[in-house]
């Protein structure tokens, strides 16, 4: 399937390598070139999933990541700020997942983003209950196996989703939503591949994802 690239807009210091982050699907793990117009366009996307939320001035949103996924993270990073509100930065790590608990306790966190099973199992090697955990938070956004763990637990979590470069998301009622002005999801053997829309500094083109799903008439995806 061919796919109409978007004109390149604005200046040449807009396309300058800002960072280098870091791919991890279940193909490959590779290093990729981020512009400042990439972080400036995932920042927009990020406000609108944020707005979504229910994020607005003075909101307070957790973030729990890695350094490897600092280029995947700042955009959002960025986002709360240009929202007015106020980010609380934990590590994705089993020995970071105290700090997770402490903010939500301590704090009027709006939402608990990026949760992994790395935050759950760390809560429970400090013997902390995650049900209690998350009790306060007004919304979580959590990743894979861990958005499974918090239903579990009653929480209707958002669904965060590694498509290689960026995240899809799945709302608590089934919505998919992903950066439809950046990307092309298509499906290929049940498995999802994303392109490029516009001039990125890393051109994918049908990238595998590893994330297995479908999609449909309207471009919107499932996950299998």
């Amino acid at each position: 399937m061919d796919v109409a690239v978007k004109p390149i807009m604005g200046s040449a210091d807009d396309f300058r390598v800002m960072m280098h982050g870091c791919i991890r699907t279940s193909h490959t793990v590779m290093s990729y070139p981020v512009s400042f117009r990439d972080v400036h366009a995932d920042s927009l996307f990020g406000e609108r999933m944020f707005r979504k939320m229910g994020v607005e001035p003075g909101s307070i949103i957790m973030f729990t990541s890695g350094s490897s996924e600092y280029a995947h993270f700042w955009p959002y990073e960025i986002s709360v700020s240009n929202l007015d509100s106020c980010v609380a930065i934990a590590e994705n790590f089993i020995f970071d997942a105290g700090r997770s608990e402490m903010f939500m306790r301590r704090l009027p966190i709006k939402v608990a983003f990026g949760i992994t099973d790395a935050i759950l199992d760390g809560m429970a090697a400090l013997k902390l209950e995650a049900a209690t955990a998350f009790a306060p938070a007004g919304v979580i956004c959590a990743r894979d196996g861990a958005a499974d763990r918090l239903k579990e637990l009653g929480f209707a979590p958002w669904r965060m989703v590694n498509l290689g470069p960026t995240f899809g998301f799945v709302s608590p009622q089934g919505e998919t939503i992903y950066d439809t002005d950046e990307w092309l999801i298509e499906e290929a053997a049940g498995e999802l591949l994303i392109t490029a829309r516009s001039v990125r500094a890393l051109p994918l083109v049908r990238f595998r994802t590893g994330v297995m799903g479908s999609v449909s008439s309207e471009g919107t995806f499932s996950l299998a």
